[in-house]
């Protein structure tokens, strides 16, 4: 009997397979020992809890850290929402998606007008107003979320605004502008940025009346300012200022307000103002008590003689006033003169022996001036004097005459004093 020889392969292979088995049967009682080929106890007791949260762990790194800070807007892309109450003059505004970014800006204002009528009509001129901003903010900041608004409402008709922008239409007219869509809670346009109610009002009670008021103050040099003021009035006021030498002129002014006119003297010496609402007011020109008196210059007057002259001389400074004055001849026809400041006149007369010259006016010699002969007219000579002499002399409003023989030239010189009139008329 031949005995077949066994292979030397086929124990390994039976080898093989037997622990192959074991490690299966192993497996199956012991799973947590086949993901960890070097299990402890205590990874043992905690490996069913860490199996079983395996998909949280693994699903956070997926996650987008959030950014730091508000995410800003353009000005165009803000959205709001707002309230609203007319008749008493208030609004606020939330800016819902902001902050603005940097450099962004978006205004507002509310406005409330004096109005003809409590439905829509003009002109309308307005009583208060406030503006306000949203300005943008650099990145990782906060930004002002709600604006609040409050205005005066007058107690008349009234029109009230809450607008986007902060250009305000004053006065409204018929060829004014509008507001159009810029009304906050328009149902297009800007305006329809903000959710909330129609943010305009007309309404009021009663009609709007102006209140006038005139101040007149007047000035050293004869003018007058006139302060036209309509200081708690609800409504314009026309005021009519007539005064001297044909002045007349019309001032409106609006309501909360003041204009001022100025006059000359000429216009200044009767005025009157007349407006709706006031009694009517006149005045004039009346002099302030610090006023001081203009220093005006005295006139110098003086007269020579010739064999058959009498001729007078005046000499008017440039801040002397005008003269006026008559030189009466005791024969012959009277001459009046008149010397403006900074001038100098002369008035010759044919003389003899009992001649004389009486002067009257601005100038007043006080009587007669006889005519005298030289003392060299005998041995034929000219005779007269040097009519450029001056003569200084008597104080203002007094009247004075001299005579004073010059031995060399016998001329004589006189002195004629200057009447002052200053007259202020009211």
């Amino acid at each position: 009997m031949t005995r077949t020889m066994l292979s030397r392969r086929r124990p390994l292979t039976m080898a093989a397979a037997a622990l192959a088995g074991l490690a299966t049967a192993f497996a199956v009682a012991s799973p947590a020992l086949a993901t960890d080929p070097t299990p402890s106890p205590a990874t043992t007791a905690t490996a069913q809890p860490t199996a079983t949260a395996e998909p949280t762990v693994t699903a956070q790194p997926t996650v987008t850290p959030a950014p730091e800070g508000p995410t800003c807007v353009t000005a165009a892309d803000a959205r709001y929402t707002h309230t609203f109450d007319g008749p008493a003059g208030t609004a606020s505004i939330t800016l819902t998606n902001g902050p603005l970014c940097a450099g962004e800006k978006q205004e507002l204002a509310l406005v409330s007008y004096v109005t003809p009528s409590a439905a829509f009509a003009v002109p309308q001129y307005v009583l208060d107003k406030s503006v306000q901003a949203f300005t943008g903010v650099a990145d990782g900041e906060l930004g002002v979320a709600t604006l609040d608004f409050e205005v005066e409402v007058p107690a008349c008709y009234t029109q009230v605004d809450f607008v986007f922008g902060s250009t305000i239409i004053d006065p409204l007219t018929d060829t004014s502008d509008r507001y159009g869509d810029r009304k906050v809670g328009s149902s297009s346009g800007i305006g329809a940025r903000s959710e909330g109610p129609r943010a305009w009002y007309n309404g009021g009670k009663g009609t709007c009346e102006a209140a006038p008021e005139v101040i007149a103050a007047s000035d050293c040099d004869g003018t007058v300012e006139l302060t036209l003021v309509n200081r708690t009035g609800n409504a314009s006021a026309d005021f009519v200022v007539t005064g001297g030498a044909g002045f007349a002129k019309t001032v409106t002014v609006a309501l909360r307000a003041i204009e001022t006119v100025a006059l000359t003297a000429e216009q200044a010496k009767e005025i009157t103002v007349a407006a709706k609402g006031m009694q009517t007011w006149t005045g004039g020109w009346e002099k302030p008590q610090d006023c001081q008196e203009p220093e005006v210059g005295e006139p110098e007057a003086g007269y020579t003689f010739s064999c058959d002259e009498m001729t007078f001389q005046i000499v008017n400074p440039a801040n002397g006033a005008s003269l006026a004055s008559t030189f009466t001849p005791s024969t012959g026809t009277a001459k009046t003169v008149t010397v403006e400041p900074g001038t100098t006149e002369t008035v010759t007369f044919p003389a003899g022996p009992g001649f004389s010259v009486t002067v009257t006016g601005d100038l007043d010699s006080g009587g007669p001036l006889a005519w005298e002969q030289p003392a060299d007219c005998d041995k034929g000579g000219e005779g007269g004097g040097d009519p450029s002499l001056p003569v200084t002399g008597a104080a203002a409003g007094g009247i004075a005459a001299g005579a004073v023989a010059l031995l060399a030239l016998g001329a004589v010189l006189f002195v004629m004093a200057r009447r002052r009139r200053v007259r202020f008329t009211a």
